[in-house]
């Protein structure tokens, strides 16, 4: 742990981190730190984000420990200079140790309501988290946006209790914040209710929480903690081997009557053949496969892991890797293996439509959800002898809970060997 007077030298010349958070903790003043976040580069569509320096102590007051952020680093009226960071970390501890918690008061001062939080999560919160996916956002600022703001926006966060939080997982499983959003020209969004969507709403506030009260924007509890939910069973669904053939063959039949396209087809093969996740396969870039190898190199932006695991490598098998080889053959100027039919930039997204409705009635196999081939692969695997830890790897997990659901499937092919030595002392015919 870096510890040194906070100084304006010492401050401006603090090291800047690649990725996430750099922290130095003042030798004088107990739990005064600056935390350092590496700025961004220059996006489409995006500006470059500048290095910040935030000033921020940690405290302990009635017992609990809380977090503040004092404020940015710099000479403007609305920054913090280093001595003056430090006379306001001063007076958090005396506050502190009086029984007043500063943080509360400073925030009931500004009457953070829930759509603050939620402008302030989503603005900051990247910085923070700089592993998780694009994608993930997205769908947090959905889950925040559309159902969360219309049902508690205004409220003042210290109001908010488990009854309001219940109240609004009740809501969204009720479809009261299902709508259809016109969201640019031609452009609609539609936003479904249920009890799953009410699931991951209700785990993406309490997340929101929990980043507010690390970062001293909340004194807390979180009013997300202990809230009794009625738990979901899992869904999951594993294709026999026959069913498997009988997809294999549906997908031949749709192709040879062009019913759907060679390349259409593929993703689907390709996802039963690699365990991968939908948009790992469809949006599959000519750069993330590796002909020589005989893989696929997923990037972290691209993986569910993240930075945790680095670079997801996806073996490909003869019939995977014969696949890519026949589409590398007709690839067009895309940089995309499933370029989309309209535009220049994107990837195909249609996989769920056809699937739904040309797939499966084919296949005769119904209620099959796409995810469940990533399932199937699993099934195979551990089937022909594969351990946990190793289809764990197969899979991209990044730890083994999430593996250890497909632990019953052991019983399967131990119960085909017990049957095979039960033949052999049965009476023959």
């Amino acid at each position: 742990m870096t510890k040194q007077k906070l100084t304006k030298r010492v401050v401006e010349s603090a090291p800047v981190p690649e990725t996430g958070e750099g922290r130095i903790w003042d030798s004088e003043i107990a739990g005064f730190c600056l935390r350092i976040y590496p700025g961004t580069e220059t996006r489409q569509g995006h500006a470059a984000k500048p290095v910040r320096r935030m000033f921020a102590i940690k405290y302990r007051v009635r017992g609990i420990q809380r977090w503040l952020t004092l404020g940015e680093h710099g000479d403007g009226p609305d920054k913090l200079t280093a001595d003056r960071a430090r006379k306001e970390a001063a007076s958090v501890v005396v506050d502190a140790r009086r029984g007043i918690d500063p943080g509360e008061a400073r925030r009931r001062i500004e009457g953070l309501t829930v759509k603050g939080l939620v402008e302030l999560y989503l603005e900051k919160g990247p910085d923070d988290k700089p592993t998780k996916r694009d994608s993930s956002w997205a769908m947090d600022r959905t889950n925040l946006e559309r159902h969360v703001v219309p049902l508690l926006g205004k409220m003042a966060l210290d109001t908010l209790t488990r009854d309001h939080i219940t109240g609004m997982i009740r809501s969204i499983t009720a479809g009261k914040t299902a709508k259809d959003v016109k969201t640019k020209l031609r452009g609609r969004s539609i936003v479904k209710g249920g009890a799953g969507i009410a699931d991951r709403t209700y785990s993406t506030l309490r997340a929101t929480f929990n980043w507010a009260i690390d970062k001293g924007h909340f004194a807390g509890p979180n009013p997300c903690a202990k809230v009794e939910r009625k738990l979901r069973p899992a869904v999951e669904r594993f294709l026999s081997e026959a069913q498997a053939q009988d997809l294999i063959a549906a997908l031949d039949a749709l192709e040879a009557d062009a019913t759907i396209s060679e390349r259409q087809g593929a993703v689907y093969r390709l996802l039963l053949l690699t365990g991968a996740r939908r948009n790992e396969i469809a949006g599959l870039r000519w750069t993330e496969v590796d002909f020589d190898r005989r893989r696929l190199v997923l990037p972290p932006s691209r993986t569910k892991a993240g930075g945790r695991t680095g670079d997801r490598r996806i073996s490909l098998n003869d019939m995977a890797f014969g696949i890519l080889q026949r589409l590398y053959k007709t690839r067009g100027r895309s940089q995309f293996v499933f370029p989309a039919t309209k535009g220049d930039n994107g990837y195909a997204t249609s996989e769920s439509k056809i699937w739904r409705d040309k797939v499966l009635p084919k296949a005769k196999l119904e209620g099959v959800r796409i995810h469940d081939l990533r399932h199937s692969f699993a099934s195979f695997a551990l089937a022909d002898g594969a351990s946990l830890p190793m289809i764990g790897k197969a899979l991209g997990h990044a730890n083994s809970r999430a593996t250890e659901r497909y632990a019953h499937l052991s019983d399967d092919p131990v119960r085909a060997l017990a049957e095979r030595i039960g033949e052999r002392f049965s009476p023959k015919a």
